[in-house]
This record gives C-alpha cells, structure tokens and sequence, in this order.
C-alpha cells in the first residue's frame, strides 16, 4: 500500500505535534531512566515479591422521577413520570509499590424499569404482550420525533424511548510507580472530582445526581516535588512520602481527542496540558489558621489543523477552612480561536464560514458557616453565554461540566428539555447539506449550567447525627438571570435571520423574546443515611418561570419536581 507524503503545512503541524508529544514523553523516559540506573547499581538485589491486592467497590442507585410539565408552554409533554436504575462498579487490582490498574464500568445505565418498547421496532419489549412479561429489555428514554412528527417543529420532538447499552466502560487506565513520580496511561478522568470545566462522575453533588464522567485517553505523568528533591538529596535508596494529603504536586499530560483518518495526520485533534497542584493540611497567614488547603491550576492547549483550532483554557481552584468558615473558590477562562463551530452554523444560515474568536469564561464561589447541626450556605455561579450565533461573531459561551448541579430543576431538565428539541430541529437542517461539522449538539445543554448568573443561598440542617444514623435537610432558593442579552437559541434564530441585525430575529427555545430572567426556584432535599450504606433521598423543587422561558405569548407555566432515590453502596 503507498501512502502520498502529506502536503508541507501537514508535515509541520505533524512535526509540531510530534516534538510536544517528544517533550512529554522524553520526562517520562527520564523517569524510567532513573529506575534502570537504580536496578545497574545494585545488580545484586532481588526485588521483593509485592503484595498484589484487588479492591471493587460498588453503587446501585434506583430513582423515581416526576416533572409537571417538562414543556412549560405545551401541551403535548405535561406530566412526565420515569423510573431508572444504574450500578456502578470500581475496580483496582494494585501491586504494593509498583502500580495496578484501575476500571470503572456502569451496568443499565438509565435503564427504565419495565419491558418497554414497541415489538418489531427498537427497542423492543421481550415479548408482544404486556401481560405475559417475564424479562425486562433494556430501554431508555431521550428526546425524539414520534412517527408522524413534523422535523422542523420544536414542539413535535417528544420524550421517546431508546436502545440502551447494558454495559458501558467510563475508566480503564494503568499505573506505574516510578521513583520520582506517578505514570498512569488509558481512558482516566480528566480531573478528579466536581470542577467547572470537567467531572469525575463521583457522587460528591449536593443537588441530585451523577450523570456523566469527563474522560480522556491520555498519558499523564504526575509527581510530588517535595519527594523528587527528598530522592535527589537523600539517595535512590529513600523512599518519599507518597501522601496526597500535603506537598506541590506538578503534572503534565497529552490527551488524543480524536485521531480522525489514521492517513491523515491533518485531522488529528490533541490537547497537551499542565498542572499545578499545592495542598497542606494547615497553614497560618493574615493572622488566621487555615486548613485543608489546597490551590491548584492547569493549562491546557487544544489544536488541530483541520478547523485551524487553537485553544487554550485556564481553570484554577482554591479551598480552605477557617474556623466554623469553609470557602471554595474556581474559575475559567477559554479564549483562542476555531473553525469548527463556524463550518456548522455557517451551513445552516447559507453563509461562509469564518475563523472565529472563542472567549468564555466561568466563576463559581461558596461559603459556609456552620452553627453546630445548621449549616448556612452562600453560593454564587457566573457561566458567559452567547447572544448572537452568527458564524461571523466571536463565540462567548461557556459551559460548566455537565454534574456540576446547579438546583434541582431549571437547569437540570427544563432547559435540558428545551434545547434538545432545538437540536433536533438543527441537526434536521444540516443532515442534508453535508455540513463539515454538527456543531449543534453542544446547544443541547444536557443539564449544564450556561449563559447564567445564579445566586443560590442554602441551608442544611442536620436532624439525626449518630454513628449508625443520619438525616438530614436541605433546602435552596436559586434565583438565576442571563449573563448574555437574554436567553437566545442559536438554531431557530439562525433559521429566522434575515438582515444585518440579530437582536430582532433573537428567540428564546419557546419562540418568545429572549427576556432578562429565568426564574426562581425552591428546592428540597431530606436525606436519610444509614451505616454509610445505604441512602434514603427525597428530593422536591417548585419553578416559577420568568421572561426568559416565555413563549410568544408571554406564556410559561409553574412547574414542580418530585424524586425518591435510594443508593446502595459497598
């Protein structure tokens, strides 16, 4: 088979990418370079036989959903009513001192309760006859035209229920301990816990649940400098302290986003990215004891040739306890520039496609101050959003991860609901213009906090507090505006634009005027604990809508959540 060479620009950015990955590649074989001039020195020594142990962890969680309406300006999705299940299971088989490697898989995923479907059709209930049931299928539900929908009506995209995979792989990565640092390799969380551009999928949320993992392929090498200088001054034969509790750690890894055609390198799509990580379990300044510290950043490079792209994003996060005080604080900033988002929203307005600036940005901070069994909470949220969709403007949006919730209710279903009709309706237009890119799907929210400024004070009181019992009471009050000119959906405005301006072909995802206000919300949320074992949850939420979820009419009803969940954990 020959291969043509690629064009001179190709073999640049080939040869770019290449010394990146060179430079990332040559710290870890400097690593393993120590290791081997460890084993020449003493030629003589037989390692010891390490321990291997095998740890799995697991969480099946049931939860029982009800939203009236889901549309909050129709008629056709009023009442929604769904039970759903998913086990977890966290495996890691660990050699002491060496490494191991670590897997985490989700079984029924969504899986509705039930034999659910239409037979001859997808998916398809075990049996014709709801009666003579024995098995139940595996079926979940998503956004969807029922036959005979209209494809380019929002309002005909409907819940629907769809095929559902009975297993799905989230982690599976190896470890490596080497004598100055950790190198892990595989399919790895792109960071570790809930931050603002990316989510572990780990039930640390204190609304609702866990989605969504945020994960990469990559390879990351990560190390505490504290113990590279221990090693240096100390000789090869110390063995550091390996504590994440306290010390810098620093890291750099290379994620392969998506490698396209395997004989064109011109497509491939990587990110190289940087991190720097100082904890301590106490520290004194400005005359306060502080504790629990800990301060991190990253910076990470996203580019491709294909789409010109070239990104880069900045997220940091900052927390301590002072006292009765706990304060956290994050940001982000994305700025650079792409064609991919263009190619896409270009096609669907008949226009040329340009290289467009990309600048978002995200801030979340919170305060709480505990009183004994109360806990006050103060907390704030700022996500950019983006009022004119036009292929030829900066693109100002930004996204939280998608667990990082934000309420109950209006982020997490209403607008989650509301823009997936909207992508339908887009991805309807684009499939028969062979567009270079669908970047519509992103309009679909999927529950994620965006073009939003949010005040969410809360209040957590704890009624029980034993060893083998707890219960506990929350409840929040969000009041949430745009942090754009209104709430604009970028599909039907695109769709309706017709002249220079786009403030007056600007709707929201019901067809009315962008508005200044989402809304308030009141949440509930009474939890039961037992043994750390076993989780009670009842969760509640009452939405009162504001002009930015009207329809043309001025038209948006109250609607209300009601979740019972229960969460089995070994």
């Amino acid at each position: 088979m020959h291969l043509a060479p690629a064009p001179p620009s190709s073999r640049r950015s080939s040869l770019l990418r290449g010394a990146r990955l060179a430079a990332l590649l040559g710290l870890l074989l400097a690593a393993s370079a120590v290791s081997a001039q460890e084993k020449v020195a003493n030629p003589r020594d037989e390692p010891e036989s390490p321990d291997s142990t095998f740890d799995l962890n697991a969480e099946y969680r049931m939860r029982a959903v009800e939203i009236n309406p889901l549309d909050l300006s129709g008629e056709e999705v009023s009442q929604t009513r769904w039970m759903e299940q998913r086990l977890r299971l966290d495996m890691t088989l660990t050699r002491k001192k060496l490494g191991g490697i670590t897997i985490q898989m989700d079984a029924l995923d969504g899986v509705l309760f039930g034999d659910n479907g239409t037979f001859g059709a997808e998916p398809q209930p075990t049996s014709g006859v709801s009666l003579a049931t024995k098995k139940p299928n595996l079926a979940r539900w998503g956004v969807g035209l029922p036959k005979g929908g209209d494809p380019l009506s929002p309002d005909s995209y409907v819940p629907v229920l769809q095929p559902a995979n009975p297993i799905e792989v989230n982690f599976a990565y190896g470890d490596i301990i080497l004598p100055i640092g950790l190198l892990r390799v595989g399919r790895q969380p792109q960071a570790y816990g809930g931050n603002l551009t990316s989510h572990d999928g780990t039930r640390i949320n204190r609304w609702g649940i866990s989605y969504w993992n945020d994960t990469s392929d990559r390879i990351l090498f990560g190390t505490a400098v504290d113990a590279i200088v221990d090693v240096v001054t100390k000789g090869p034969g110390f063995v550091p302290d390996v504590s994440l509790d306290r010390g810098f750690f620093v890291a750099t890894f290379y994620d392969v986003l998506n490698q396209g055609s395997i004989f064109d390198l011109s497509d491939d799509l990587g990110q190289l990215g940087f991190a720097l990580q100082w904890r301590t379990p106490e520290v004194n300044a400005l005359g306060l004891r502080f504790t629990d510290v800990l301060v991190s950043g990253f910076a990470v490079h996203l580019q491709d040739d294909r789409f010109q792209t070239d990104v880069w994003a900045f997220p940091t996060r900052s927390n301590a306890t002072v006292g009765p005080l706990y304060l956290e604080f994050q940001t982000a900033m994305i700025t650079g520039s792409s064609r991919e988002i263009s190619e896409g929203f270009a096609a669907l307005s008949s226009k040329e496609p340009s290289l467009q600036k990309i600048n978002g940005m995200g801030l979340h901070a919170l305060a709480d101050y505990n009183f004994g069994p109360l806990t006050l909470t103060m907390q704030f949220d700022m996500a950019t959003g983006d009022a004119d969709p036009r292929a030829s403007t900066p693109i100002t949006s930004f996204s939280f991860a998608r667990d990082r919730n934000v309420g109950l209710l209006l982020f997490e279903h209403v607008l989650a609901f509301e823009s997936a009709r909207s992508v339908a309706v887009g991805i309807e237009n684009l499939s028969s213009l062979n567009a270079a890119s669908f970047p519509l799907t992103e309009v679909s929210t999927e529950g994620r906090f965006t073009n939003a400024i949010a005040l969410f004070p809360q209040a957590q009181i704890h009624l029980l507090d034993k060893p083998r019992n707890k219960v506990d009471l929350r409840l929040g009050a969000l009041f949430a505006w745009p942090q754009a000119d209104g709430v604009v959906d970028p599909i039907l405005t695109t769709l309706a634009e017709d002249g220079l301006r786009i403030d007056d072909d600007a709707v929201n995802f019901h067809g009315g005027k962008p508005g200044g206000y989402y809304g308030t919300e009141l949440d509930a949320q009474l939890e039961w604990a037992f043994q750390d074992t076993f989780l009670w949850t009842i969760e509640a939420a009452v939405l009162f809508p504001g002009s930015s979820l009207q329809d043309e009419n001025g038209d948006a009803a109250n609607a209300y959540l009601l979740e019972n969940r229960f969460t089995f954990l070994y």
